[in-house]
Formats: C-alpha cells, sequence, structure tokens
C-alpha cells in the first residue's frame, strides 16, 4: 500500500483519542505487508524500531493518530464515515510516517530510528504515556522529531525556530461564589458576577504579545431574578513556558481574590533545540524547499512532552494550494501531493542525523 492510498483509508475512518483501535490494525496491516513489524505501544499506538548502526540510541519520528468530534464539510470523495473528523491534519501524519518507515527499510541508512505512531494528542495523555512504556523497555532516545501541517502556509513551505514554537497551555477553571438573594435585596458583595467582571477586567492588564488569556465558557444563575449562588468561568492560559504560565496561574489567583482559580489540564510548551533546526534548515536546503523562520504560536501540543526530556525539533508544512480554513476547522483538508514532500523532508532529517 502506498502512503497515499492509506491516508485515503484513514482519513474516513477517524477514530478519537485512546480509541484508535482500528486505525492501529490498518496500520499494522499495512506496515507486515510491507515486510515490517509493528509493536503495540500506549494502548493504542504503534512502535517500528529500525536498527541500522551498531551505536546505541535511537532518533524518534513521531505521528499523532487521533481525530476531531467534527462533521465533515469537505466534499471530498474519501471524507470521514462516520461524525469524527481528521480535521488536525493527523491522517496525513501518519501516512508521511508510514512512507518515510517504508523508503528506510528498503534504502537502510546507518541510523537508529525509533518510529512512534502516537494516540491522544488531542486531549493529552499520548505522549506521556509513550514516554512512559519507552523508558519503562529500556529504549534510549537521543533526539525527537515531529512535524505538523497547516494550511496558514502556502504548500511545501516549511516553517519552524529555535526555543519555544508552540506555547505552554493550561486549561483553568476560576469559580466566584455568591448569595442567591432576591435581586430586590441586592448586595454587591454578594454577587459573582460583578466579582467575575472586575475579575475579567483585571485579567486584560495582564495580557501581552507573548501572554494569552481567554475565557470561552460561562455559567451560572438560575433565574433571572435573583443572584447566582455560583459563577464559573472556564477558559485558557497560554505563555512561553510553563514556569511562564505558573506564574500567570499565582496572579489569577491574586486577582480573583475570594474566587478559586483551578488549573486543569496542561501541555508544555515545544521547544525547539537550535543544532537541530540547523539541521532542519540545511535538510530544506538541499531539498530545494522553501524555509521560514516563524513566530511563537499559541496552539497546544503535547509534543512538548518530548521536548521536555529529549533535545526535540518541530515544524509546520504548508499546504494551501488555494483556500485559507484552518486547523480544527470542517473543511480543512491538506492535499494528498504533500505527503511526498513530507517524507522527502524526514528522510533527508534521518541521513543527516545519522551522521552526527
Amino acid at each position: 500500500m502506498n502512503p497515499i492510498e492509506l491516508r485515503h483509508l484513514l482519513h474516513m475512518n477517524p477514530e478519537l483519542s485512546f480509541q484508535e483501535f482500528e486505525t492501529q490494525k490498518l496500520l499494522i496491516k499495512a506496515l507486515k505487508k510491507a515486510g515490517i513489524k509493528g509493536e503495540v505501544i500506549a494502548k493504542t499506538g504503534i512502535l517500528v524500531l529500525y536498527t541500522g548502526r551498531k551505536e546505541e540510541g535511537f532518533h524518534l519520528l513521531r505521528a499523532d493518530m487521533d481525530a476531531l468530534p467534527l462533521k465533515e464539510e469537505t466534499g471530498w470523495e474519501y471524507s470521514s464515515k462516520n461524525d469524527n473528523m481528521h480535521a488536525c491534519g493527523h491522517d496525513v501524519h501518519m501516512a508521511i510516517l508510514y512512507g518515510v518507515i517504508e523508503r528506510v527499510f528498503k534504502e537502510k541508512p546507518r541510523v537508529n530510528v525509533a518510529f512512534v505512531f502516537q494516540p491522544a494528542e488531542e486531549t493529552g495523555g499520548g505522549a506521556k504515556l509513550v514516554l512512559k512504556e519507552l523508558e519503562n523497555k529500556g529504549i534510549k532516545i537521543i533526539d525527537a522529531v515531529a512535524l505538523h501541517v497547516t494550511d496558514e502556509y502556502k504548500f511545501g513551505i516549511v516553517a519552524s525556530k529555535p526555543g519555544t514554537l508552540f506555547a505552554s497551555t493550561y486549561e483553568v477553571d476560576v469559580v466566584f461564589k455568591g448569595d442567591p438573594i432576591h435581586i430586590a435585596f441586592y448586595d454587591e458583595s454578594k454577587d459573582p458576577l460583578m466579582k467575575v467582571a472586575k475579575f475579567l477586567d483585571n485579567v486584560g492588564k495582564l495580557r501581552s504579545e507573548d501572554i494569552l488569556i481567554g475565557f470561552g465558557k460561562i455559567e451560572g444563575g438560575e433565574v433571572r431574578n435573583a443572584l447566582a449562588s455560583e459563577v464559573t468561568l472556564y477558559g485558557t492560559v497560554r505563555t512561553p513556558s510553563t514556569r511562564a504560565s505558573e506564574e500567570i496561574l499565582k496572579k489569577l489567583k491574586e486577582i480573583a481574590k475570594d474566587g478559586a482559580v483551578i488549573p486543569k489540564g496542561k501541555y508544555p510548551h515545544v521547544f525547539v533545540d537550535v543544532h537541530l533546526y540547523e539541521i532542519l534548515r540545511r535538510v530544506i536546503r538541499k531539498l530545494g524547499y522553501e524555509f521560514l523562520q516563524c513566530r511563537m504560536k499559541f496552539t497546544g501540543e503535547d509534543f512538548g512532552f518530548f521536548s521536555q526530556k529529549y533535545p526535540s525539533l518541530m515544524f509546520w508544512l504548508g499546504t494551501r494550494i488555494k483556500d485559507f480554513h484552518g486547523l480544527h476547522n470542517p473543511k480543512f483538508l491538506p492535499p494528498d501531493e504533500i505527503i511526498p514532500v513530507g517524507v522527502n523532508i524526514m528522510y533527508g532529517l534521518i541521513k543527516e542525523l545519522g551522521k552526527v
């Protein structure tokens, strides 16, 4: 099976985080047909090890597997057959990694590579479980590499930067208590909505070019003529580093006063190693593709767990030919033609890493 045919099958059968059982079966079957053994890892993930030299240690290449609970609106002949969708390009990521695996096992470069199909990127947990199992298996990882497709950039453009590429992200709930008295006996000190208004006004003063704090949902109250007993804000904090995010959380607690600031799930920032970044630039020049140094994105990405543990490289791969839709959009559809481009870049990186 070629990578483009595989992409079509993956795109038609998207599965949510830690539910990627059919995706896993499809990939293992395709690998087996190519004479390559895929090992189950992290419940619904796959690990493929290639040993091209005697020295210890593997360069890790990762592709995420999970889809989103979105109804597809692309009208593509290979559209999703269920109510989920690969609206973040993970089908393309898997097809690219599969293509790289095929090429590596065929051309046999002198390098050791651990190929990881990672489940549950969207909800978190997948990267942490993969890392734990790699450690339990005693597999020594030298560095880690991943890409992410996007239609923000034109087809074939590669973009990255040294340092923080993706922000540290924290989900946070803020709860304010009140007294559900009748509105006729109004008392501002007992009104949680007034506390929310003052809190949000002060939150705005914390925002900057590198600090994003936003609340997308608010819940509270039962009736129009009584104060709410409780109001909850649901939001996110995004900064260039985990430390900076933790500092912002402290400030939110100060601003909230008697409100409760409750941190929820978090992704650490994705940190790009400067040495690996220079290798990427060198590979892109050799292959004749266009390279851009981009700015940090406020996007959350659990590859940050890899970059906390190993020297890491991540980069954007542009897919736009005509219209821009953006990630997590029901019309987001990278063209098949980007797959061989991704394979060429990843294989080029492997060969360069083998020289180090």
